[in-house]
């Protein structure tokens, strides 16, 4: 019976977790070890069969040893995800993409795909059937595989949805075969449906029989060619169907339908006008300008009746009776009295930039702001009476109490957001920032300045409950101001608002909350520190860098703490402490020994490091006087991953200088592996008296795999290059520059390469040394 997952190491973890990660889910006991199971553990360099005898032990059933010893390097490609034979691997079982990964295994490795298929179900990845796969797959298939969705990853596309005329259109796109020519496109797309559909994929009926129609249908401009309708699930606009019916001179439902049987899902309601002139065109575009308008109505538009006024203006139609063909057409009018007659001299009245510095159009239903009325008037230099007089002639009936004068520029001050006058100017709400920094400019109290908002016809102006200051200081006008807009006074004030407003006065936290208290903010952070810190940006701020969005106040992570003490250039004790005194809950629990473990030579001093060096981790218990083990989990805490000590039967002081690169027991520490190591392992052989093979059997036991070649001694130096070529050949001219650089005589160096097994050409070698190189003159 298998053991509980919980009493096993890290390692047996990772091999009964389904997704090679020490967590659940599980491997099913009662079922089979897949061969693919046991090929993902074992990866490239890695014993399937060891693997598989550890799962038997552990009282899994496994594949038979002959199995395991007939897994290929094509085996471990073809689970791979980017089929190269690393991770990541393909998930178990079928994850509904699996025929597009078979697709490009085959063509990678130029094997028919139905083998693919029937050799991914033997290991345990169930494949479609082998005979939905044509014999071969070829270069130009993986384009029309490949799903592309804005800037999601590529994949492939899913195995059981219909391939719709939007993907279709798409690859003809990316492969630059679409044209101006409707019929050459609509033959293109004919191609594309029969390949995929001999690749095992099912076509939408609609995108199967496209025409030459139904091109110009579905580009956005009706005009056969690109920008296209490409997502089949955005709304299809009306007017885009209106506008092909007069072209075309159809029926607008016949059109409707036809998009739906095209795989269309969101259509306009209908049932449509059954016909459509060029007239009704020119009712459905605003802002017409050569021929072209700036925007369309929308079936259900709010912007309904400006649309619906400036329609009346252009054609000088009455508005009901382009109301009641709009109607008719399919737009959502409601049944409302309208004005006689309209003009252009209507259009800033009902809407403009002023309000929020984006264009809008006052609906006839919502109030219509104090804000809008008083800017509107200063602008055309009436009254705010007059313009309050055409909107209510215009419909509107939700009108603000403004006073009845002109407006004067200290008016257009006062309602400005900025102060200046200009637009954008506040609505219906006077938030109490805003209110602040006009009591600091004025010189006058809140309350005072709140009168005024009242007078100029603002009703909602905020203010906080209890009393408030007689007066604002220059330096708490903006106090309340944030990237948005300003803090309510009913609300908690943000913590990284305080510290980003004391960093930037050169203030404690505890200073700004104090004044903001003052002012009436009642829900400050407290306590927080009197005294400024130069880190403190950094430290709240999401990798450490300013302008970044802020961390959660709770469970900072020790990641984070590490990049803010290199970021501010003090310890990770610093930062732990202050991050406290500010408010934030740490996800572990700090200790001074933390700046030891994680310093970079164990000093405690920056540069911080949270990767698992092995020599920093044997330098730091020696430094603090601790195992090894404790300072590898309490970098594994702190990292939040475990990982495991190589079993190298204890460890030497000597292996702390092994592991470090410039062999001086200092950072940089070594992270490579292979024959890149060879002139490591013979200077650590010079430096220590040790041979290089020892050198290379003790690194091994550290964890950085050397093969280091029998005879190899710390006099072949120069040779390294020609004995880590991985697999190249030899040349003669190879020997022929060594020989020359090195002083040596070429039979020398052909000679000694041969002892360290390096096949030479077998060619008769000059047995002279070269020449000194004399000096240049000056």
């Amino acid at each position: 019976m298998p053991n509980d997952p919980a009493s096993l190491d890290h390692h047996d973890r990772r091999l009964i977790s389904r997704e090679l990660n020490s967590r659940a889910p599980w491997l099913d006991p009662e079922e089979p070890v897949t061969p693919g199971h046991v090929l993902r553990v074992a990866g490239r360099g890695g014993d399937p069969g060891a693997i598989g005898s550890r799962l038997t032990e552990l009282g899994y059933r496994v594949p038979s040893p002959e199995q395991l010893a007939s897994v290929t390097d094509d085996d471990l490609k073809m689970i791979s995800r980017d089929i190269d034979g690393l991770a990541p691997w393909i998930r178990p079982g079928n994850d509904g993409h699996l025929r597009g990964h078979i697709l490009e295994a085959a063509r990678r490795l130029n094997r028919p795909p139905a083998e693919i298929a029937a050799r991914l179900t033997e290991l345990g990845h169930p494949a479609p059937a082998p005979d939905s796969f044509p014999e071969r797959v070829l270069d130009e298939d993986r384009d029309l595989i490949i799903h592309r969705d804005g800037n999601s990853p590529e994949r492939w596309i899913p195995d059981d949805t219909l391939v719709t005329l939007g993907h279709v259109i798409a690859v003809l796109q990316r492969k630059g075969k679409l044209t101006r020519v409707p019929q050459q496109t609509a033959s293109e797309i004919a191609s594309v449906c029969e390949r995929l559909t001999r690749l095992g994929y099912r076509i939408h009926p609609g995108t199967a029989e496209a025409t030459a129609d139904d091109v110009v249908l579905i580009s956005r401009e009706l005009d056969g060619d690109a920008p296209w309708l490409l997502d089949q699930d955005e709304p299809v606009p009306l007017h885009h169907v209106l506008r092909f019916t007069q072209a075309h001179d159809r029926d607008p439902n016949e059109v409707l339908a036809r998009l739906g049987r095209l795989g269309y899902r969101r259509l306009p309601e209908g049932p449509l006008a059954g016909s459509v002139d060029h007239k009704d065109i020119g009712l459905l575009g605003y802002g017409w300008e050569r021929g072209e308008p700036r925007s369309w109505l929308a079936q259900d538009d709010p912007a309904w009746f400006p649309h619906l006024l400036a329609a009346g203006a252009r054609t000088g139609r009455a508005l009901a009776e382009i109301a009641d063909r709009l109607r008719a057409l399919g737009y959502v009018i409601p049944e409302q009295e309208f004005p006689a007659e309209v003009s252009e001299s209507d259009f800033p009245l009902v809407g403009g930039r002023d309000i929020t510095g984006a264009e809008y159009w006052l609906s006839r239903t919502d109030p219509v702001p104090a804000g809008h009325v008083l800017y509107t008037a200063h602008a055309r230099g009436v009254s705010a009476a007059s313009v309050l007089a055409r909107l209510a002639e215009l419909g509107y009936t939700r009108l603000p109490d403004v006073p009845d004068r002109h407006v004067t520029e200290d008016d257009l001050r006062l309602i400005s957001e900025r102060g200046d006058g200009a637009a954008p100017v506040l609505g219906d709400t006077v938030p109490y920032g805003r209110l602040l920094r006009a009591a600091a400019d004025s010189g006058t109290g809140p309350r005072e300045i709140a009168d005024r908002y009242r007078e100029l016809g603002y009703t909602d102006v905020v203010l906080p409950d209890g009393p408030l200051p007689g007066s604002v200081p220059e330096r708490d006008a903006g106090l309340a101001a944030t990237d948005t807009g300003w803090l309510h006074p009913d609300e908690p004030v943000p913590l990284p608002h305080v510290v980003r407003r004391a960093h930037a006065e050169g203030v404690g936290p505890a200073d700004v909350a104090r004044r903001l208290h003052a002012l009436g903010f009642h829900k400050v952070p407290a306590p927080l520190p009197d005294t400024p810190h130069p880190g403190d940006l950094a430290m709240i701020s999401q990798d450490a860098e300013p302008g970044k969005p802020y961390i959660p106040l709770t469970g900072v992570p020790a990641y984070h703490v590490l990049c803010a003490a290199n970021a501010a250039e003090v310890s990770l004790h610093d930062v732990a402490v202050r991050l406290i005194a500010l408010g934030y809950t740490l996800g572990f629990t700090p200790h001074p020994d933390d700046a030891v473990i994680l310093s970079e030579n164990a000093d405690g001093r920056a540069p911080w490091l949270l990767w698992p060096y092995l020599g920093r981790a044997l330098l730091a218990a020696k430094v603090l006087g601790r195992t090894p083990e404790e300072i590898n989990d309490r970098i594994g805490e702190l990292r939040g991953r475990e990982s495991d000590l190589p079993d190298a039967g204890g460890f030497e002081e000597e292996d702390i200088l092994l592991l470090s690169k410039e062999l001086d027991a200092r950072a940089p520490w070594l992270s490579e592996r292979g024959a890149s190591l060879l002139e490591h392992v013979l200077r650590a052989a010079r430096v220590t008296g040790r041979s290089p093979q020892e050198i290379g059997e003790r690194l091994t036991l550290l964890g950085h795999e050397v093969q280091v070649p029998p005879a190899l001694d710390v006099r072949d130096g120069d040779l390294l290059e020609l004995i880590t070529r991985f697999g190249k050949p030899v040349g003669a001219a190879d020997v022929l520059a060594v020989a020359s650089r090195t002083g040596r005589s070429p039979a020398e160096v052909a000679a000694r390469l041969r002892e360290l097994d390096v096949e030479v050409p077998d060619l008769a070698y000059p047995t002279r040394r070269p020449a000194p190189t004399p000096p240049r003159l000056p």
